[in-house]
């Protein structure tokens, strides 16, 4: 079942529903209210966002995604070294083989600064995020982490030693940049939570101006639209939220229902706000 899709149905017909209800003076109420929470969302997040994560809240994030990136590596890693151990210990005379291509560098297969090549890395880990989580991830990775990735996705017996280093590298790097995401994404919360918060009393009137007799049965329709639209904005931020924190257990189920329906999908993709991410 589709909790995504079913709760968007719902919030849009009851945006209307409630837009249809206030009318032309709840619009222009509403409008004004998005209007400073748009703004507020656009001015304070930034701001927010620095003071998580000059606090305990980036390095909580932190620490939770170097755990499971870490995790899910070295569960990898195990299996490679016992194959590994495996094929060594059934192997005891022919060794001309392994040094033939002595000498011929080995060309690097794996680059994880490109945005498909590192969801397709973390999709073999067993840690599925959306593309534009990846965008924003892959952005942080250099060359010491793709030879990172290199020596843990090709473990021979000459770089089994530098499994441990390699593996900081990259958990440090993409744990980075992963827990910046998720306080982008708490710190797009905490100020949608702030302008709300403003602009209550404005919808307070809002409500009152269009709850008079005057208004007409045109203005109740322009009412219903505008709850869509305001409707949309809130899938929009909520999908914003959610691409901050796919990489968890939750995050990534809400992705999946969001990728798995057309309607869902399509509202992802062409999410106009999603410079909240990327800004």
């Amino acid at each position: 079942m589709n909790y995504v899709l079913i709760g968007s149905l719902i919030l849009l017909v009851v945006a209307f529903a409630i837009g249809f209800y206030r009318g032309l003076f709840g619009l222009l109420g509403g409008l004004l209210t998005w209007m400073i929470i748009l703004g507020f969302l656009y001015v304070a997040t930034p701001l927010i966002e620095a003071k998580y994560m000059d606090g305990a809240v980036y390095k909580k994030f932190y620490n939770s995604v170097s755990e499971h990136i870490s995790t899910s590596l070295i569960t990898k890693e195990n299996k490679t070294i016992d194959s590994l151990n495996a094929a060594a210990g059934d192997d005891t005379t022919d060794t001309q083989d392994s040094t033939t291509d002595v000498g011929t560098p080995k060309k690097a297969a794996i680059d994880l600064s490109d945005s498909e090549s590192l969801r397709d890395y973390l999709g073999k880990l067993g840690i599925s995020i959306p593309k534009k989580a990846s965008d924003f991830i892959s952005k942080a990775v250099d060359s010491t982490t793709n030879a990172a990735a290199e020596i843990v996705s090709n473990i021979t017996a000459d770089n089994a030693d530098k499994l441990s280093e390699a593996n900081n590298t990259i958990v440090d790097t993409l744990s980075a940049r992963t827990a910046a995401l998720m306080v982008k994404g708490l710190a797009i919360l905490t100020s949608l939570l702030i302008a709300f918060i403003i602009t209550r009393a404005l919808a307070l009137i809002a409500q009152f101006i269009g709850d008079l007799p005057v208004v007409g049965g045109f203005s109740r329709f322009l009412g219903g639209v505008w709850g869509i639209i305001v409707a949309l904005l809130i899938i929009w931020i909520f999908m914003d939220v959610v691409t901050c924190f796919s990489i968890t257990p939750n995050g990534a189920k809400l992705v999946s229902q969001i990728q798995n329906n057309a309607f869902l999908d399509f509202l992802y993709v062409e999410n106009p706000l999603a410079f909240l991410i990327n800004k």
